[in-house]
């Protein structure tokens, strides 16, 4: 199968934006934005998310360890950009989008879901972090942030 084509096919899977935020041992908070976020059991309610082993917020979700899935809303293609662009890694946080009390979340998401991993499972250039979900709060309307074929969809 010609890696080409399978990128085209992965280009036309729309899918929600998330930004997966977390802090390290030390307090230093990390965010990245995520495409490849999916529900993955209802009882108990658990989330996986696929990290690239090179990303920044990468070694910090391990299990036992607390992160925050933000799925983005409409408004949110900012902090989208600036947390998928290796770049600006140490500009993500200095705005007023984020709440640091505890896990780093965004105040203005369409979605938080707070997890604690519980698996981490390696496969190639990427992990599969999987998460029991602890809480989560949601907008009152659906205004989600879509991403396909390289670009936001409006």
């Amino acid at each position: 199968m010609p890696k080409e084509q399978f990128l085209i096919a992965m280009r036309y899977l729309a899918a929600s934006v998330s930004i997966v935020s977390a802090k390290d041992s030390h307090g230093k908070p990390h965010a990245m934005t995520a495409s490849s976020v999916t529900s993955l059991t209802v009882e108990p309610p658990a989330i996986l998310v696929c990290v690239n082993k090179h990303a920044s917020i990468h070694d910090v979700l391990k299990p036992g360890s607390e992160m925050c899935i933000n799925i983005l809303s409409n408004a949110q293609q900012d902090i989208s950009n600036l947390c998928s662009s290796k770049d600006s890694d140490a500009k993500r946080f200095d705005n007023e989008y984020w709440n640091k009390d505890g896990t780093p979340f965004l105040k203005e998401a369409q979605s938080n879901i707070f997890v604690q991993v519980d698996q981490v499972i390696g496969y190639h250039s990427h992990s599969i972090v999987i998460s029991k979900v602890l809480n989560v709060y949601n907008a009152e309307s659906f205004n989600t942030l879509i991403y396909a074929d390289g670009g936001y969809l409006e």
